[in-house]
């Protein structure tokens, strides 16, 4: 890993793979993962023989594995999808930049239309998602029977994946076993209670990011009113939620801090009360992310891999600002120099 990075065919290392000059991952909440690879060529053999490299090629499945503290991380796996190239007369000075994305990739490719009999929406991820090792955790237990609201599908399975997820107030995201790369997908609700995984430190001996910039916008909803008729018992269900259900990451949330009316108004098709309920919760959990940050660290300051769906500790933006956050998204650029992650994070309060 003398670059900073390992390019592992098929997820298992591979003398023979051609090493980039750079390596570009992002990673975001809501997305799949993306990378880039970049490569210098030149003639060989009268040919341009990088271009018709098979471990390079469509299909081909990669993963990106960097050094984290005494460990290691692989960042993304997934099929390569698209390059783009720069051929300059004589070869010398030629790039070609490899495109891919994580495995869910192959969950985009085929729209479907499908009606799913008496299910729940646990039981319909675990089957779309089963080869990547499941683990959900949704708050609606209720099951869509064929008789009220069936379960529909009229897209493709990750889009349905996401459908399903953020109704339920949850984020969907992959992780990776560092030594063999296998992926799992989680599916719950942001992992507020989670430990820190980094502390970001702008003062003191310890300070290993030079700056942060912060913004916060509290004209969004704290609260949702909704409501749907029984069609069988002709009474109605009601949805109300006050504020967010998910714990804050700061000492006020949203709900504590915007105290003026600011109510969203749902109409969904639904079963019963209870995943009324959890869509109004679902919506007030979207727009409780109030407070935004974005930092540059490197990792050869940092000594850690910043990763998206984690929490960090930021330390040094003041008694309201300073503490956890979620990281949101992270560009991971990585050459021979360094691995420099800018990372967006998002909070739901402040102190």
């Amino acid at each position: 890993m003398s670059l900073g990075f390992d390019i592992l065919p098929n997820g298992a290392p591979d003398p023979t793979m051609p090493l980039p000059k750079a390596v570009e991952v992002v990673e975001a909440v809501g997305a799949w993962t993306t990378y880039r690879l970049t490569y210098d060529f030149n003639i060989e053999e009268q040919d341009l023989l990088l271009l018709k490299n098979e471990k390079l090629d469509p299909e081909s499945e990669l993963a990106i594995r960097v050094p984290d503290g005494e460990a290691s991380a692989i960042l993304v796996k997934g099929p390569v999808t698209q390059q783009q190239i720069e051929i300059v007369t004589g070869g010398e000075g030629s790039t070609v930049d490899v495109y891919g994305g994580d495995v869910t990739v192959a969950l985009a490719r085929e729209s479907k239309v499908r009606v799913w009999p008496s299910t729940t929406d646990s039981a319909a991820l675990m089957e779309v998602l089963g080869s990547l090792t499941p683990q959900i955790t949704l708050p609606s237990t209720v099951v869509h029977d064929e008789t009220k609201n069936s379960l529909l599908q009229r897209e493709t399975d990750l889009s349905f994946v996401r459908r399903i997820a953020r109704r339920n107030g949850c984020w969907f995201w992959l992780t990776y076993d560092p030594l063999l790369a296998l992926p799992t997908a989680h599916v719950k609700r942001p992992p507020v209670e989670d430990p820190p995984a980094a502390d970001l430190n702008l003062n003191g001996a310890e300070r290993n990011i030079d700056s942060v910039s912060i913004e916060w916008d509290v004209e969004r909803a704290v609260a949702a009113s909704s409501s749907h008729l029984d069609v069988r018992a002709l009474s109605d269900m009601n949805g109300d939620v006050d504020r967010s259900p998910i714990t804050g990451l700061a000492d006020k949330a949203l709900a504590d801090i915007a105290v003026s009316v600011r109510k969203s108004q749902l109409s969904v098709p639904v079963d019963d009360a209870g995943d009324l309920i959890v869509r109004s919760e679902a919506a007030l959990i979207d727009a409780g992310w109030f407070v935004r940050a974005s930092v540059t660290a490197r990792y050869s300051v940092l000594k850690k891999v910043l990763r998206a769906h984690t929490v960090v500790n930021l330390n040094g933006a003041g008694t309201r600002h300073s503490g956890k956050y979620l990281v949101s998204r992270v560009a991971h650029q990585i050459d021979a120099d360094d691995h420099v992650m800018n990372a967006e994070l998002i909070r739901n309060g402040w102190n």
